[in-house]
């Protein structure tokens, strides 16, 4: 966890000291779309959906927010899961087709099941990763993502996703996030602004 926490700092800070030119990416934007959850140790899969938005702001910052909604069907009962999401962060260009992306956020997580049961759990989370342009309209995406929840412990994941963009204005996405026991897809389209 301290390398994590030393590898977002070292991002945000760099973005201090760097000169290098920035590369055409938005980070006010909004993106809808669907979700798709394999959790590993019960070998079930969920379905749902999830938006998510980012202002940026400065020269180099940006704020972040979303929700995700995955319904599992256990044993023919349903269950929900619902993870919000609230977050700050920085970003630097690395070349001019490259930013380093770095944000810290709160993160609260509730489950419905059968019968009235529920739980929930809050906790935060921390990424460090880049956007890299490799096409005039594709561009490619990688982070790593620590997150801490109260009482479900701590996880590390990767998310790798891809973006086209028809306009400045309008993209498509996909993306997969590999997690310790968990692996999560997803597919949406972006609205920048």
């Amino acid at each position: 966890m301290k390398m994590m926490k030393s590898g977002v700092l070292t991002v945000l800070a760099l973005g201090v000291a760097t000169t290098a030119p920035a590369a055409d990416f938005s980070y006010s934007w909004v993106d809808a779309g669907w979700a798709q959850s394999d959790l590993d140790d019960v070998n079930e899969t969920g379905d749902g959906f999830f938006v998510r938005g980012s202002v940026g702001f400065g020269a180099n910052w940006f704020a972040s927010a979303g929700y995700r909604q995955v319904s599992f069907d256990v044993g023919g009962f349903d269950a929900d899961f619902d993870l919000i999401d609230v977050g700050f962060g920085g970003h630097l260009p690395l070349t001019d087709k490259i930013d380093g992306v770095a944000r810290i956020s709160y993160i609260d997580v509730s489950a419905e099941g059968p019968f009235g049961s529920s739980a929930d759990d809050n906790g935060y989370g921390l990424s460090a990763g880049i956007r890299a342009l490799v096409a005039p309209q594709f561009e490619l995406e990688a982070s790593l993502e620590y997150t801490d929840l109260d009482d479900s412990g701590d996880s590390t994941a990767g998310r790798l996703g891809a973006r086209f963009h028809f306009t400045p204005a309008w993209a498509v996405g996909a993306e997969v996030l590999f997690g310790d026991d968990q692996t999560d897809f997803g597919l949406y389209g972006r609205y920048s602004f």
